[in-house]
């Protein structure tokens, strides 16, 4: 197959919207050009399938956003990462032939945490030089809550006080999204696991699609 790749990424929420960035990413250092990116926003439907109904809700997000490879997202959560992809493989390979598993471990978050200088930008506070206790990035999928660690680096960073800081707490959804679009580089992330999973898959499916 040539030509440009069309894909659609499916995520447990709307908070995993920010997955859009690692996988653009990725496709640019493949250098794989991008017809169109889709998010299946299933919250839409008047009737959306369940979560947990992974199979129905592959079907619908291809019925309503068409492409030729499908990224889904689980976080792992208390399983492993090698239970999620399974679990994925065995719900939808009869829905979809080419698809992507992407299970950051714990949850999406777990693939914010390694570029500082996007947190404090996100935070309002770009030259801030106080300490974030932000884990290395080979080891922020061993976060046991990676939404909590971003939540309170960003609330750190801000320096803010009083209202301010209590106004950015209730903002978290809008500097988690933003701390995403900020993100450059993931490749710090490519030590780690899950990461590394998602590339390979990335790869393999690319490569059976001929935009390798």
């Amino acid at each position: 197959m040539s030509g440009l790749l069309r894909y659609t990424v499916l995520s447990d929420g709307s908070s995993d919207r920010a997955l859009l960035y690692p996988i653009r990413w990725a496709l640019m250092e493949m250098a794989v050009p991008v017809e169109s990116a889709q998010w299946a926003d299933l919250r839409i439907l008047p009737s959306p399938p369940p979560v947990s109904d992974l199979a129905a809700c592959a079907k619908r997000a291809l019925e309503l956003y068409p492409a030729e490879l499908l990224l889904i997202h689980r976080d792992a959560e208390v399983a492993s990462l090698e239970e999620r992809v399974e679990e994925i493989r065995k719900k939808v390979s009869d829905v979809i032939e080419h698809y992507v598993a992407i299970v950051p471990v714990r949850m999406t978050e777990a693939w914010l945490l390694h570029d500082e200088s996007a947190i404090r930008c996100a935070s309002d506070n770009p030259n801030g030089k106080v300490g974030l206790s932000l884990p290395k990035p080979k080891r922020v999928e061993q976060e046991s809550d990676p939404k909590e660690t971003l939540k309170t680096a960003l609330c750190v960073a801000s320096e803010y006080q009083g209202r301010r800081l209590k106004k950015l707490r209730q903002e978290f959804g809008i500097r988690r999204a933003r701390t995403a679009e900020l993100i450059q580089d993931f490749s710090p992330l490519c030590g780690v696991p899950s990461f590394k999973a998602f590339l390979s898959a990335l790869e393999a499916a690319l490569k059976r699609l001929g935009h390798l």
